[in-house]
Parts: C-alpha cells; structure tokens; sequence
C-alpha cells in the first residue's frame, strides 16, 4: 500500500477527533474543595471509595500515552499535561470504575461524550482524546501551565491536583520514554560494505531519514535516503529482510492498525515504504529484529511485554513481506525487564535475551530451535545491567557468538561486557572507563569493518556529536573519539 493512502487515513482519523473535540465538550470546572484530599489518592478513589485504584502505575499504560503523543506532535507541556492527568485520575492505570460513570485512564465519562464504554476503556483511544483536546486548549491558551492545560481538559473537581502531582509526571514520562526505546539496536550497513553506518530518524512532521555511511574511521556526511518514514509514535528498527547483505528499515505504527512497513535500500537510498505486515506490535508491545530462523532474512519478533509476556514472530518471505504472526514463546520478558534479541550460541538463529535489571539483575536466554519456538529461558548471567544501565547485545570478540554489554551511564560512564561462551555469559569485565555519560545513547555495530563489534554514542544535544569507540577484541574498547560532528538532534531516533 503506498504511503499516501496511509496519510489519507490518517487524515480522516484526525477529523474524526476534531468532531469528537466538537461533540465531547468536557465538564465545567469546579473550586478546589476544602480541605484538600490525600495526595497519595488518585481522583478515582476520592470520589468513588469503592473504587480500586493501585497505588502504581501500570507500565503500558504509560507507552501508550507517549507513543499517541508523539502520535500527534504534541509539545513538551501537553505532553507533560496528559501525564499530570493520567496520574492524578487513575495512577495511570485503566479503571473499570470511578465518580458516576468515570472510567479508564483519564477517568472520562460516556455521559459526557467522550465515546463509548468500549471506546474509552482502550488507553490508546482514551489518550487520543486527552492530547487532541490538549491540543487545542494550548492553542486557545498558550500562557497556560501544564496542570492547568490539564484542568481545561478534565474539568476536575480538584483543579490544584494537576500542578502538584508535576513531578511524578515528568519521572513517569521520563519512565515512559526508557520504555518507547527498548531496543538495542539493529544491523546498520546500509550501503553493503561490511562497515556498520548510522541513520536518524527525524520523527517529527518530516518524517526525513539521514544516513551518514561509514569510512572505517569515520562517518561521512549525512543525507536524506528517504523523505517520509516512520513519524511520531512509530518505532523504527532497521535488518536485512530481503537478504541482499544491505539493511533496510521498518517501522512498526503501533495503535489500532499496527501496521508494519518496510523500505529496502539500494545501497545509497531507501524504496518506497509498503506494507509488509497488517497487524503487528500493537499499543504498547515492544517489537525486534532479528533472524529466528537463519534463513538469510531478518525476521520481526513483538513481546507484549505485560502480565502475559508472550513473544509473537513473523518470518519474513524475503520478497515483500512478514508471514502470519504466530507465539513462539509463552512467557518472556515480562513488564520491567528489557528483552533483546542475539545469537547466543552462534548457530546463525538469533535467541531470546532479557535483562531483568532491578537489584537481582539476572539475564535469562530462550534459544531458537530455528523453526517455530524458542526453548524453556534458562539463567545465564546472575548479576548484569541492574536498574539504570543500558544493556545491549554484540559480538565484541568478534567469535560469531553474541555478547552482552552495558553502559553504566551516570557519572562513571563505565562500559562493561560478559563474554558468550556458546552457553552462558562469562563475569563481567569493565571494557571502558568512561563512554555514554547519562543522557547519551549507546549502541553497537561494526564501524571500522574488522569483524569485533564496536560502540557509538549519540549525544543528542544541541552540538550533536557522535563518538565511537572500537573493539580491540579482547578487553577493551579503545580509542575513543568523535566520528561525526553533527547528527542525530534531540527527539530524533537515532542508531
């Protein structure tokens, strides 16, 4: 299907919220009460005491927010407004209950047309309503704080609560945003010379894709390889599908479509985009890529990442899309762990990683049988990556067997690796001493084309800077300087 299509579609879904703005007016406001309510108690809870609010969040609820967001282009303080809301009525968790006929995250009321009980009770629909009504109340009121965006919005009964609670809501969104990025990255030479390259994906309104292709000891200069591919919302990846040892890009729209598009490179631009797949990775699903089956083709692999955790795979035909989706593994990685996806064992069939971080730390791995499943997640490591680390995964000594590496960020900046032996990860070993400080973005490829995974970070400042520090295969990343001067801006994707 071509791009244009999709964008009609989208188009229509807009209006539709546009007329939902018109129809659903929110309720009038209303004074503070006094004395004030608990700080600890969610709206929902205050006005309906036999409603059962959980005293946290739940973490897809979250996902979903952001992802409609930036769905909307919507600006840093709407942004901010949705999550004040969301925390403030429900914990940000999606309730069948509250004041009257409140429901859902947003606690909003069919009474008062905000849609359907059906409607309402899906969080990305809910979402949809709050950011597109946010919208246009920051339009009308632009000197307006994000509580009170929030309170034109709600119409709360508690307008103060929305301010107060900011603080909770910048650490959920900043939660949030470590929840849109768990991937570790993805094979990146898009020109088919054995070096690994970088790309950045704007996903603002442009939607354009840079890439800079590597020199071996350098990134050359950025260009547009393709002028629309994956806007706001979307999570873009990058893998061979077709084979041809060059890597293309996807991009997976998440929301009720979930459609999956593909652009193949040329070896010195992306294809049109087409669809490959019509329904995968939903909501708040975490979607990878990598070859299950080791047929040549890299395939896509979503974890639902909740309660259920259960991991889908779509091979890919290799041509012009992803089979059926089927389960591959009935529970991995489930809410708060971050799963991967690495060739452990280096039979050429990529397996199941998932950090569990926290304080335990451990990493389990579920290995391919190269055909329909993964196996039973055995321990491998049993103190890795804890809570505030960056895993990542990586053939560093260059044994076609992939290795598991983390990035201490803070202010160490420590880089650490555990080595695969075919069954199990080695002891961590401290790699670099100071590389990704906090609020950079790490990732691993092959750079300088030796055959050892190296590592990249991307500063995404206002200066932009990209550095590289390359393997020596055998305990170190050394080196370390800039590659490039100037790309990958703050709120692009960049790998």
């Amino acid at each position: 299907m071509p791009r244009s299509r999709r964008l009609s579609a989208r188009a229509a879904g807009f209006a539709a919220a546009g007329l939902l703005i018109a129809v659903g007016a929110a309720p009038a406001q209303a004074a503070d009460p006094t004395p004030k309510p608990p700080r600890n108690l969610a709206n929902a809870e205050i006005l309906d005491a036999s409603c059962y609010v959980p005293p946290t969040h739940d973490p897809s609820v979250l996902v979903n927010v952001l992802r409609v967001a930036r769905a909307h282009n919507a600006n840093a303080k709407v942004t901010l407004a949705a999550f004040e809301a969301g925390w403030v009525e429900s914990h940000m968790n999606n309730l069948p209950c509250g004041d009257k006929d409140s429901i859902g995250v947003f606690q909003q009321r069919p009474s008062y047309g905000w849609g359907t009980v059906e409607q309402i009770m899906d969080p990305w629909y809910a979402a949809t309503q709050f950011v597109t009504r946010a919208i246009v109340k920051d339009r009308a009121n632009p000197g307006a704080t994000a509580g009170q965006l929030a309170q034109l919005v709600q119409g709360s009964a508690f307008p103060s609560r929305y301010d107060e609670a900011e603080a909770k809501a910048r650490a959920l969104l900043a939660e949030a945003e470590r929840g849109t990025a768990l991937f570790g990255g993805g094979p990146t030479d898009f020109n088919g010379d054995a070096k690994a390259d970088i790309v950045t994906f704007s996903q603002n309104p442009e939607a354009d894709v840079y890439v800079a292709p590597s020199t071996g000891d350098a990134f050359g200069e950025a260009k547009v390889w393709h002028d629309f591919f994956a806007p706001g919302g979307e999570t873009p990846l990058t893998g061979d599908f077709n084979g041809d040892q060059k890597t293309d890009i996807v991009t997976f729209a998440h929301g009720p479509e979930a459609d999956v598009y593909v652009s193949l490179s040329n070896g010195d631009g992306f294809g049109p985009a087409t669809v490959w797949h019509d329904f995968f990775a939903q909501r708040h699903e975490v979607p990878a890529v990598g070859d299950v089956n080791g047929d040549g083709y890299d395939d896509i692999v979503t974890f639902t990442h909740d309660a259920d955790a259960k991991v889908y795979v779509a091979l890919s035909n290799g041509t012009d899309g992803f089979h059926p989706a089927t389960v591959w593994h009935d529970f991995f990685s489930p809410t708060g762990e971050f799963p991967a996806l690495g060739d452990i064992d280096g039979d050429g069939d990529d397996d199941l990683i998932t950090f569990t971080q926290g304080t335990t730390a451990d990493v389990y791995v579920a290995l391919s049988n190269g055909k329909d499943a993964f196996g039973t997640g055995k321990l491998v490591h049993d103190h890795f990556a804890p809570a505030g680390e960056l895993p990542r995964i990586g053939d560093v000594n260059g044994d076609k067997k992939d290795d598991i590496i983390a990035f201490t960020q803070g202010t160490e900046s420590d880089v650490y690796v555990a080595l695969s032996d075919g069954s199990k990860y080695g002891p961590g070993a401290r790699w670099n001493d100071f590389f990704s400080p906090t609020g950079e973005f790490p990732y691993v490829g092959d750079y300088d084309g030796d055959g050892k995974d190296d590592i990249v970070t991307f500063t995404h400042n206002t200066e932009a800077d990209v550095y590289v520090s390359v393997s020596n295969g055998t305990d170190g990343f050394i080196n370390g300087r800039k590659w490039h001067d100037f790309f990958g801006t703050p709120g692009e994707t960049s790998l």
